[in-house]
């Protein structure tokens, strides 16, 4: 079981950046208000200083799940250990 956890956990944590980047387009669609929404008007508005926090919050976003499905690996795993 724990040698099949290890793929399915990889592409839990690659779908989470689909996740970001589709609610941007939903969100944008939809007329609903939040991070994507705020985004694209900010742009439109041209508003750097919103636009590089809403880029870098995701980002990070991005980069600290990454690191949980790595962190994951050892706890599915035993075998994986990190030095």
């Amino acid at each position: 079981m724990p040698n099949a956890l290890i793929p399915v956990v990889t592409i839990i944590g690659l779908q989470f950046g689909w996740l970001l980047s589709g609610s941007f387009i939903v969100e944008t669609v939809f007329s609903r208000q939040g991070l994507g929404s705020t985004l694209i008007n900010a742009i439109i508005d041209q508003d750097l200083p919103l636009v590089q926090g809403a880029v870098l919050m995701t980002s990070v976003l991005y980069v600290l799940i990454n690191i949980l499905v790595d962190l994951a690996y050892a706890l599915i795993d035993p075998r994986i250990r990190y030095s």
